[in-house]
């Protein structure tokens, strides 16, 4: 009896001790614990520089993001946002191209402002972020700068272009012209040339002036830029000419300016093709060929298609960017001979046409 009454009291001081233990080591531990899971964030300057520095850009402007951050840690994250503030949000998220200088994180990148919003009218919002952390701590460091964009040349001073274009008269709707400007040198340039039309003096503002190239021409001391505009529409079209320069010496920049105005008719030439332009084929067995012609500036309403054979007509479409009508056709000989094919289409109005003919060997 005594024997088991002294048992049961080593069990209880066991318990107890063990139990005591325990809670010496949690109080030992639990403060490592705790700065080992929780990490400490502060917050770091950024300076962050636009290039080059303007109270607005054009679309086209190639702008260069530069942010310098202290370095701290051992890793880091960066990444730079842009933000178009429009009727409907849009946004870009860029990695840039980050090295440590001295004691400091350098991150660049690039872009232009008609990648996010074309040729409109805008703000772009620029917010630059990096990330770097150690073992128990976080730096973060974050920049924001906002932007205006749109068409309009800057208040700079303005020297006189002179705009040319070949040919000078009888201009028609597919045909392509070329323009020439004459700019007086007054620096290195400053932007890429760029020709601009807009909807109060231009029936169409769509399209582009393809392969813009200005080169120096030091013995007459000017630029000479060229391009080339096929107008796809008839009506009056004002072009206008901007080329920034950059006087070095005055530290000015000048803007070189200059606009045409031409009148686009109507092309009355019709262009048609047949494919395949050959063909040979088995008596009783069907062709099916496909008739493409192509009317620029003209009312397709006011097309009309003839065949010196009979045919079907299975499908017709529309092709709006090329300016181009494609019609397949089926055609089922019935003798065994060589069929001269034709497909004749005219303009009812002008009463334009063009033939388009293929060989059919029936055996």
């Amino acid at each position: 009896m005594l024997f088991m009454k002294r048992k049961q009291s080593s069990r209880i001081f066991y318990f107890l001790m063990s139990w005591i233990i325990a809670v010496a080591l949690l109080v030992t531990w639990s403060p490592t614990v705790i700065l080992a899971s929780e990490e400490i964030e502060e917050s770091i300057p950024v300076e962050l520089k636009i290039s080059p520095e303007k109270d607005r850009y054009s679309p086209r402007t190639k702008i260069q993001m530069e942010a310098v951050t202290k370095k701290e840690g051992k890793s880091f994250e960066a990444k730079i946002v842009i933000k178009a503030k429009m009727d409907k949000e849009q946004t870009i998220t860029i990695k840039p191209d980050t090295k440590l200088k001295g004691k400091n994180y350098v991150s660049k990148a690039t872009f232009t402002p008609e990648d996010i919003i074309g040729d409109r009218v805008g703000s772009l919002g620029i917010e630059f972020e990096i990330i770097m952390s150690d073992t128990d701590k976080v730096w973060v460091g974050r920049a924001h700068k906002g932007i205006r964009v749109d068409n309009m040349p800057g208040t700079e001073p303005v020297v006189d272009s002179e705009f040319f274009i070949y040919p000078e008269q009888t201009l028609k709707v597919g045909e392509k012209i070329k323009f020439t400007v004459h700019t007086p040198y007054k620096g290195m340039i400053r932007e890429d040339a760029k020709f601009l039309f807009f909807s109060s003096n231009s029936v169409d503002t769509t399209q582009k002036v393809e392969k813009v190239r200005t080169t120096l021409d030091r013995k007459k001391g000017m630029y000479v830029t060229t391009g080339y505009f096929t107008p796809r529409k008839e009506g009056t079209y004002t072009p206008f000419f901007f080329l920034e320069m950059y006087d070095k010496e005055k530290d000015e920049e000048i803007s070189g300016s200059g606009v045409v105005k031409f009148d686009v008719i109507a092309n009355p030439k019709i262009e048609a093709s047949l494919s395949p332009q050959t063909a040979t084929i088995k008596f009783g067995d069907e062709i099916y060929l496909l008739l493409t012609y192509q009317a620029t500036g003209m009312d397709s309403a006011k097309f009309s298609r003839e065949y010196n054979y009979d045919v079907a007509e299975i499908n017709e479409e529309y092709d709006e960017e090329n300016k181009t009508h494609k019609v397949l056709l089926k055609f089922k000989p019935e003798q065994k001979k060589t069929h001269k094919f034709e497909a004749t289409v005219k303009n009812i109005e002008t009463d334009t046409k063009a033939t388009a003919k293929t060989t059919i060997y029936v055996k």
